[in-house]
């Protein structure tokens, strides 16, 4: 058949943001495949190849498809009382780079490796050479730009370089920039030129029962710390050192842990990392375009939501940072790094004030029926027994309309004391009179 020829499927891809979204809406169970592909603006062949994606990297015992007349929906399933093992660690994987980066990256790293194996000779390996005379850098194993133009790279049947010089020196200072954020290079300054070597391996020469509480510790505090991933990076590079080293499941089940928490990890990293170099941040929020201070991070661990503290401009075309608000981590995208600020704005975080509510109730046992589910939801909350059928509980709060589906669970007999600025006792009379309209007791038409 003749026509143009499709390019195949590739499990691989550049950005993690694409799959992301994708597998929040899977996580969730209750989607068709119609559904997902209109809310991400998608074609039904892009949900077919991130499905098979997922199917890929994710195990079948993790997957579930279930059929609803015509319609099939896939899901997620998991179980926490059999592992803490969050499986989604594993779609990071799908995160590629282009072929020419990774032979780039492998051979400059391959050539420090030679370097470092022979410093006193600077003689290399069999897939690089250098020529005589390694300038300044030569004590202590560092190698500068200019000299890293001279080795050779690993003779291949593709169309990659043969040579350092033929990779573009802006490009070259990238990779050895990013090798050294990595962790893998050490960089050196003198007379205005950067020198780099191979870093010191910190996770070689530990002894098995080291390794085998590390492990443990990972397994862990990646369940507890702000970002996981880490911690699965972690652990699989102490694995390929130490294969040997065993590491049983954690005695524990960690409550309020939900497995897509790990998606935003990406997100929380550059977000961290703008907070500490004091930069602006540009991303997308339900489809604007959004520039603003990252201030906090923050997690709820209770409803399984983190949030970003920020301040951002009034208006597009504003100079100032004034506005402070909050924005959900789940539902940012394109997160990039902008500008740094010139002035660290100082925001107040809203003060907490006191809400006071009064629950009526008949008997002792309905009292301590009271009394455990307020503890459940609120264990700081200050409680008082007039002794005449209602209990008074005193709570601190700073966003009362956080607490507004919960109290409403509680109707009809809970009422407010003492009102906070959202005005929660006019909100709880308009929910009674709209429950009266819609649901009350009618009289029988004839």
């Amino acid at each position: 058949m003749a026509g143009r020829k499709r390019r195949g499927w590739n499990k691989y891809i550049a950005d993690y943001d694409k799959l992301r979204m994708f597998l929040r809406y899977i996580s969730y169970g209750c989607y068709h495949k119609q559904y997902l592909a209109r809310q991400l603006g998608q074609s039904a062949r892009s949900y077919e190849d991130n499905w098979a994606r997922v199917r890929f990297f994710l195990p079948e015992d993790r997957l579930q498809a279930v059929r609803q007349g015509h319609r099939e929906i896939h899901s997620l399933k998991g179980d926490s009382y059999h592992s803490a093992f969050n499986d989604l660690a594993r779609t990071y994987a799908t995160k590629s780079l282009k072929s020419s980066a990774a032979f780039a990256l492998l051979c400059l790293l391959q050539v420090f490796s030679s370097k470092a194996a022979a410093p006193e000779t600077g003689a290399v390996g069999t897939n690089a050479s250098a020529c005589a005379g390694d300038g300044a850098f030569t004590d202590g194993g560092f190698i500068d730009e200019t000299t890293l133009l001279q080795y050779e790279l690993v003779p291949t049947d593709r169309p990659f370089p043969k040579l350092v010089e033929d990779i573009s020196r802006s490009t070259l200072h990238r990779y050895l920039c990013d090798l050294t954020e990595q962790g893998l290079l050490e960089r050196r300054e003198e007379s205005g030129r950067y020198g780099y070597r191979l870093a010191p391996d910190f996770l070689g020469d530990l002894r098995t029962d080291e390794v085998e509480s590390l492990l443990a510790a990972i397994a862990f505090y990646r369940n507890v710390s702000l970002l996981g991933m880490p911690g699965y990076f972690l652990e699989q590079s102490l694995r390929a050192h130490y294969p040997a080293a065993r590491c049983g499941e954690v005695p524990c089940q960690f409550k309020h842990m939900t497995i897509t928490r790990i998606l935003d990890d990406d997100v929380l990293y550059a977000l961290a990392c703008c907070i500490v170099e004091r930069r602006a941040v540009h991303f997308s929020y339900r489809g604007k375009g959004v520039v603003a201070i990252p201030l906090q991070l923050v997690t709820d661990f209770e409803s399984g939501r983190q949030y970003l503290f920020a301040v951002r401009k009034r208006r597009a075309v504003s100079k100032r940072f004034t506005i402070a608000q909050s924005y959900r981590i789940d539902l940012m995208q394109d997160v990039q790094p902008a500008r740094a600020a010139k002035q660290q704005p100082e925001v107040t975080p809203p003060e907490r004030h006191e809400l006071q509510l009064a629950f009526r109730h008949d008997d002792e046992r309905g009292r301590e029926h009271l009394i455990y589910r307020i503890r459940e939801h609120e264990p700081e909350a200050v409680l008082h027994d007039d002794g005449q059928g209602t209990l008074h509980a005193t709570l601190e709060t700073v966003d009362d309309l956080k607490l507004m589906p919960w109290i409403r669970t509680f109707y009809p007999v809970v009422r407010v004391e003492k009102d906070g600025p959202a005005h929660l006792a006019e909100r709880m009379k308009k929910d009674i009179e709209e429950a009266l309209v819609h649901y009350g007791i009618r009289p029988n038409l004839p």
